[in-house]
């Protein structure tokens, strides 16, 4: 069966120019370039199976937001139409990401949730508490994009180099090549979880982010706007937030100073193939988390992971600037753990 009629309709990746990163909202505005037929589908949305009849809410990581789009998720009621899907914002007071979703799952206001971080221990332990349990089964893999001031004058950054630069050990550019200029770091806060809070454990190994980094950001378009006006600025977000912009621009990145700079992004689309390969150093996987008690809500979780995995929704992930888990032209799995 070829590639249905939605695939070639799709427009990729998701996020304006202009810094419209209606991400809160999981609301973005329609893609714009039509994709090319791809590879014969073997499993497509419409034949994904059990899918449970009822109004769902979802919500958590904004790195899922690409894929909240409001045609995939018109296509997915197109195909099943009783089933519905409602992107959910956090309670007053809490910011969207991974850890504010699970815990809503948790608690019962979502019936799955996104996360771009492994669920927890603790996560874990709570839901046993609460005579369920937890599932994360991984649908994408993403990459973190750092970025800077498109006037800065910089050839690139390492790993190293970056947790010194978000650390306050590195504070001007001329420490890595760059000019006499002052470090700006720019980043959310990594209590809200999921990305910065990734970015602590992972890049920054556990330590503090520098001082110079706060206030800290409400979110990526924020993030993206204030290294936009200002030249000494410099934040992370992934990869499909970040490539397609022009108010700011991506480093290439390596892992060590002996390493080539590997860069995140091909022009304005997602370098998807060094993520896949492992060849880029910041890389992650993105996962569905659902709650396993037997009910509706668990069904419909496992519903939205299967169709994400479904080899029409891995043709979807791809085109939104993440990337699949499977490879496209033979339906297997990469290698990457």
């Amino acid at each position: 069966m070829g590639v249905s009629k939605f695939l070639l309709q799709v427009i990729a990746a998701g996020i304006s120019s202009t810094v419209a990163l209606t991400t809160i909202t999981g609301s973005y505005l329609f893609w714009q370039a039509q994709l090319k037929p791809e590879a014969t589908e073997k499993n497509l949305l419409a034949q994904v199976s059990e899918v449970p009849r009822g109004i769902f809410r979802y919500g958590g990581s904004t790195s899922f937001a690409p894929l909240r789009n409001p045609e995939i998720i018109e296509q997915i009621h197109k195909y099943h139409p009783g089933y519905e899907l409602v992107y959910t914002e956090p309670p007053l007071g809490n910011m969207p990401g991974s850890g504010i979703g699970i815990k809503m799952l948790i608690d019962g206001q979502l019936s799955f949730s996104q996360s771009s971080r492994p669920v927890k221990q603790e996560e874990y332990k709570t839901a046993k508490e609460r005579n369920f349990q937890l599932e994360q089964i991984p649908v994408a893999i993403d990459g973190i994009a750092i970025y800077v001031n498109p006037k800065l004058d910089i050839p690139g950054v390492t790993v190293t180099q970056i947790r010194d630069i978000f650390t306050g050990k590195i504070t001007n550019w001329k420490q890595v090549g760059g000019p006499n200029l002052a470090i700006t770091p720019i980043s959310r806060d990594p209590h809200d979880e999921g990305t910065p809070e990734f970015f602590q454990e992972t890049v920054l190994e556990g330590t503090a982010f520098a001082a110079s980094a706060q206030p800290y950001v409400r979110d990526t378009t924020n993030g993206i706007r204030k290294v936009a006006n200002t030249l000494g600025g410099i934040g992370y977000a992934t990869a499909s937030e970040v490539c397609n912009q022009s108010l700011i621009k991506s480093l290439p990145t390596g892992k060590n100073i002996n390493q080539d700079l590997v860069s995140p992004c091909n022009a304005k689309e997602v370098n998807k193939a060094v993520f896949a390969k492992n060849i880029y150093p910041i890389t992650r996987r993105l996962f569905v988390v659902i709650k396993r008690d037997g009910k509706l809500d668990e069904k419909a979780g496992v519903a939205y992971a299967n169709m994400l995995l479904s080899d029409e929704g891995q043709h979807i992930v791809n085109h939104v600037g993440l990337v699949p888990l499977y490879d496209l032209s033979y339906s297997s799995p990469n290698m990457q753990d």
